[in-house]
């Protein structure tokens, strides 16, 4: 079997994910901070993602390998579960089904599960909520299942979106609670209507950019959960945040990875 290992970060794992894929890579997983891309023979490999390592393994089931190190992940009120694990969600939990793909949504990442687990700590009931690079869709899926009336998730990488639809069926939300679509804030898509909350993991440039898209697509007051961002670029978000007027700022962290939490400025 012939695996290419390469380094990734979180800035630039999405991009190099769909360029693997493209390539010709059977398959992709994470494991201790590399990308291991599974290939039928040597690729030419394009520059992005040259600087990694081919090397020849033995020969092995690796899907089922990958079933096998997944655990159900507990984050707050909600589980985050592969299909085959759902047996294992413990009473009073609520379910959140997610087939692992090439989206990588699979609740683990230490910045998925502490954005559910912020979304579990707020009353969702009658709220509209916007998840912006949505993935998977698991954190517009878990808003819903919390109580959310619609969720809606923006992505711009076209093909997470049929990811994001089958697993928001999987979980058995109807089109009425949950829908998805490719766009993103600031890059003139605009929005019909402003949210009540607000939920975005991308990295902390990202945020920097967009914070006044998030100021201008919340209601006054509205919560804002913002993941994603490595402990060393923390200053950038809090700055951001201050000049776009959002206040009651807080910042949980978990290892590396950063969490902030916002309401969005009085009209």
């Amino acid at each position: 079997m012939l695996v290419y290992h390469l380094p990734g970060t979180f800035e630039t794992r999405e991009a190099h994910l769909d360029l693997l894929w493209e390539a010709g890579a059977t398959g992709l997983e994470e494991r201790a901070g590399l990308i291991r891309a599974y290939f039928d023979g040597r690729e030419e490999l394009p520059g992005e993602v040259a600087d990694g390592e081919w090397r020849v393994e033995t020969e092995q089931d690796w899907q089922a390998q990958f079933k096998a190190t997944l655990k159900p992940v507990r984050a707050g009120r909600v589980t985050i579960v592969p299909p085959w694990l759902r047996h294992e969600v413990e009473d009073g939990q609520t379910a959140l089904i997610i087939e692992p793909g090439m989206a990588f949504g699979t609740g683990h990442h230490a910045t998925t599960r502490m954005a559910v687990e912020a979304l579990s700590d707020l009353e969702l009931g009658g709220k509209r909520v916007l998840d912006v690079g949505t993935g998977s869709g698991v954190l517009a899926i878990a808003a819903a299942l919390l109580g959310a009336d619609h969720a809606t998730g923006l992505d711009i990488d076209p093909l997470t979106i049929p990811i994001a639809i089958e697993n928001a069926e999987i979980n058995g939300m109807l089109p009425g609670r949950v829908a998805f679509a490719e766009g993103s804030l600031g890059l003139g898509d605009e929005l019909e209507d402003t949210f009540d909350v607000l939920i975005a993991n991308l990295y902390a440039e990202l945020h920097d950019l967009l914070a006044g898209e998030y100021a201008a697509a919340l209601r006054p007051g509205g919560p804002l959960i913002l993941t994603g961002i490595l402990t060393g670029k923390l200053g950038l978000v809090r700055h951001a945040l201050d000049r776009e007027g959002f206040g009651s700022v807080s910042v949980r962290e978990d290892g590396e990875w950063v969490m902030v939490t916002a309401t969005a400025p009085a009209a």
